[in-house]
């Protein structure tokens, strides 16, 4: 990537200074550095596009001096296939939107169309591709396909007409291409505009004509989601019973209807059948559903009035998962009942956490002896210490991925845990040492690690710590929160790309960081934005607004960062008189439920591991876990 870009770079000074003969090589060896690379990242096609229209405009430069038409024609032709990448390929890029390119979107055939729509509807040009995409419905070889995507357009990508994506995929669903994937899109557009009822008779057909089809256990799982978001307990109730009849314990969402059904007796009061469904749900483990299930349970003993229970339960809640979501709230209940301050800087705290002067793990690779290193790996390793050197980070990383096993099984056995921590801080890739340390597993440790040890600063490390302390103080955020959304992000990778082109540590979407570079008055450059000291600045910017938004609450704050505040902000609106812990339980998006509790947890332990002043922990535990939820929300909650 880095040798692409230098290549442009260069190619566009020289174009810039006249020397086209020097431009043609710089665009040649960008050329090879573009076939070596992921072609399909925001940063690749960045600089992809600026080389194909670096390619357009010398080629009509050199048509302009040309000494004969057979020579002109020859770099027009150049340049118009270059436009052509540029329209169909890159249209979404400034490249191909700047002035002066010799072909336009009127000079596309429909296929052309077709092709330039879904490139634009692929990359969040989504406005672009439905104007194209509508046109289209008037060729008959286009109509079927482009209906599909409009439908999508309007119900999963833009959002804003779940009516007009009814009426799409219902005619799809019997007369155009991918009829069964349209049928179920029918009954998620009318779960859209809130009308269960009709969802579920589609749904209903939908099980009648594809008994095998794709989505037939989803059918069988909104029988008993969809009453139950519209808080109709008893129909869900049957719903969720039918759904564990059918399917049990052996697929991926019983965990989610065990806790549904189970929070279904909540809503209702039905203590005694929640207590007996939350024990079943001991078999799926990890500190987000047995304990979870710990925690109600002891709240509807408690509601039973039967507290020598309810703490008996909280007894196996402390010592199955201390210092976790649900652990907190635990201890928060506990007080509650024993007739105690329940805030959160007031309850049970581990007596062995962290305390001052606890001794950092500061072994540098330096202290370590690489042993038996053939020549290219030694010269590898070597290459890297030089790019460290110049702060090349990235080519760093890069440089010594294939060689990474093998430099470890140099060091010594009984030092390679020391040896992984010192060259994830060398190289800054904290990752690697966080799967040393946990498996690769976001719900390892149940009980946290024990404080001031190696293994608790690989797998709760402090990653770019001098960034993030300055990014924190800047934008008065504990830092600990911007390692706690990192852990769950992108589990410490510097240069994580997700499936929907989040970028970074701290995973932002471009179209996201475009806003924040506005409010910032900053320009947004794809290639430095996956470096921590630029990116994470967008990513504390945004937090710091989240945070004034949701009046200093960090848990909803972190549900926004994963959902967006419009989603959380209505979650607040709909439940004006749920309790905190009620009110975390009624959001209805699993995702970023599961990810703000998580959060919440990575949170706790980071400051039981490392924060050693009482006042600050607790100041920051009542922002965590608060007494009262009342905050005033603006009408307006941005982004």
């Amino acid at each position: 990537m880095d040798r692409l870009y230098a290549e442009v770079e260069r190619g566009e000074l020289l174009f810039l200074q006249g020397r086209l003969d020097a431009c043609e090589d710089a665009i040649r060896v960008a050329g090879r550095a573009a076939s070596k690379i992921d072609k399909d990242t925001a940063q690749s096609r960045y600089f992809i596009g600026r080389l194909w229209r670096l390619r357009h405009d010398r080629a009509q430069v050199l048509a302009g001096r040309a000494k004969d038409a057979a020579e002109a024609n020859t770099h027009r032709s150049e340049a118009r296939k270059a436009a052509r990448v540029l329209l169909l390929d890159f249209p979404a890029e400034e490249s191909a939107r700047r002035e002066g390119l010799s072909l336009s979107e009127d000079d596309l055939d429909d296929a052309e169309l077709f092709t330039r729509a879904r490139t634009l509807y692929a990359h969040w040009s989504y406005h672009e591709s439905r104007r194209i995409f509508s046109d289209l419905l008037k060729n008959p070889a286009y109509e079927g396909r482009s209906k599909w995507y409009l439908g999508h357009l309007a119900l999963n990508k833009l959002r804003d007409n779940p009516g007009r994506a009814e009426a799409l995929f219902s005619d799809l669903a019997e007369n155009g291409p991918y009829r069964e994937e349209s049928l179920y899109q029918v009954a998620r557009a009318q779960m859209n505009q809130e009308r269960y009822a009709d969802a579920l008779a589609t749904l209903e057909t939908y099980r009648e004509r594809y008994p095998r089809g794709a989505h037939t256990e989803s059918v069988y799982y909104y029988r008993g989601w969809l009453p139950y978001d519209h808080r109709e307990n008893e129909a869900a109730v049957e719903g969720f019973r039918n759904y564990l009849a059918r399917y049990g314990k052996r697929v991926g969402r019983a965990s989610y209807v065990y806790g549904f059904l189970a929070w279904t007796y909540m809503r209702m009061g039905q203590w005694q059948n929640a207590v007996e469904t939350y024990a079943e749900m001991k078999s799926f483990g990890n500190m987000l559903v047995w304990g979870k299930a710990l925690y109600w349970q002891a709240y509807a003993l408690h509601e039973l009035q039967k507290d020598d229970d309810a703490i008996a339960v909280l007894e196996t809640l402390r010592a199955t998962y201390p210092v976790t979501y649900y652990g907190m709230l635990g201890e928060q209940l506990r007080a509650r009942i024993v007739g105690e301050d329940e805030r959160a800087s007031k309850v049970w705290w581990p007596e062995d956490g962290a305390v001052v002067g606890a001794p950092k793990h500061a072994k540098t690779i330096a202290d370590f002896e690489l042993r038996g290193l053939s020549k290219t790996t030694a010269e590898a390793w070597s290459t890297v210490q030089d790019l460290v050197a110049l702060d090349e980070l990235s080519r760093a990383r890069d440089v010594l991925s294939p060689i990474r096993d093998r430099l470890t099984r140099s060091v010594k056995p009984a030092e390679r845990d020391a040896w992984t921590h010192a060259l994830g801080k060398y190289i800054e890739d904290f990752h690697p040492m966080w799967v040393a340390a946990t498996g690769g597993s976001i719900a390892a440790n149940p009980r946290p690690p024990k404080p001031g040890t190696l293994r608790a600063e690989m797998a709760y490390p402090r990653a770019y710590e001098s960034v993030v302390r300055d990014v924190s103080a800047e934008f008065d955020l504990p830092p600990e929160l911007m390692w706690s959304i990192m852990r769950q992000e992108s589990r410490y990778r510097p240069a994580q790309i997700s499936y929907t082109d989040a970028v970074g540590a701290l995973q932002m979407i471009p179209k996201t960081a475009r806003k924040v570079a506005r409010d910032l008055d900053i320009t947004y450059n794809p290639r430095t934005f996956p470096k921590p000291s630029v990116g994470f600045r967008y990513s504390g910017y945004y937090l710091h607004k989240l945070l004034e938004t949701f009046d200093g609450l960090i848990v909803p704050t972190a549900a926004s960062y994963n959902s967006g505040p419009q989603i959380v902000a209505h979650w607040f609106r709909q439940n004006p008189d749920a309790s905190f812990a009620w009110l975390i339980e009624e959001f209805a998006y699993n995702e970023g439920r599961n990810y703000a509790r998580k959060v919440a947890e990575h949170m706790l332990r980071y400051l039981y591991l490392y924060e050693s002043d009482p006042q600050r922990r607790g100041q920051i535990l009542d922002q965590l876990f608060p007494t009262s939820r009342a905050i005033q929300l603006p009408d307006d909650v941005g982004y």
